[in-house]
């Protein structure tokens, strides 16, 4: 069940988009959670890019220290953040992150794409 408060939405660009690279990011977000930092609620790496809503549970520094090795430069715009608020934010949120690769032509539905949490339910 989804925290009704809403949710820290995450976007961040990746320099290798290959299977490594994604498997790789995967376990950093994994890690977090893992970590108690935050709730991963829904995510996705496809194309060269990184989206994930989680419930936050720490410091924006301590979950920034569990995703990234080296944080994006945020002055790049390589890097987006924001607050979703309520339920029907964190849907809507929930549905753009697992449709990217759909979006992308990477995939015909979202749950057949390996690299989301769309897959993974």
């Amino acid at each position: 069940m989804h925290d009704r408060r809403g949710g820290l939405y995450l976007s961040w660009r990746l320099g290798d988009t290959d299977a490594d690279s994604a498997r790789e990011t995967l376990e950093r977000l994994t890690l977090g959670e893992k970590l108690h930092l935050y709730k991963l609620c829904s995510w996705v790496v496809a194309g060269n890019e990184v989206k994930a809503l989680l419930t936050p549970a720490a410091t924006l520094d301590e979950i920034a220290a569990a995703i990234w090795k080296t944080p994006p430069d945020i002055e790049s715009g390589a890097f987006r953040m924001r607050w979703v608020s309520g339920q029907r934010g964190r849907v809507e949120v929930t549905r753009e992150i697992e449709i990217s690769p759909v979006v992308l032509g990477l995939a015909r539905r979202p749950e057949e794409w390996p690299y989301s949490s769309a897959a993974a339910d």
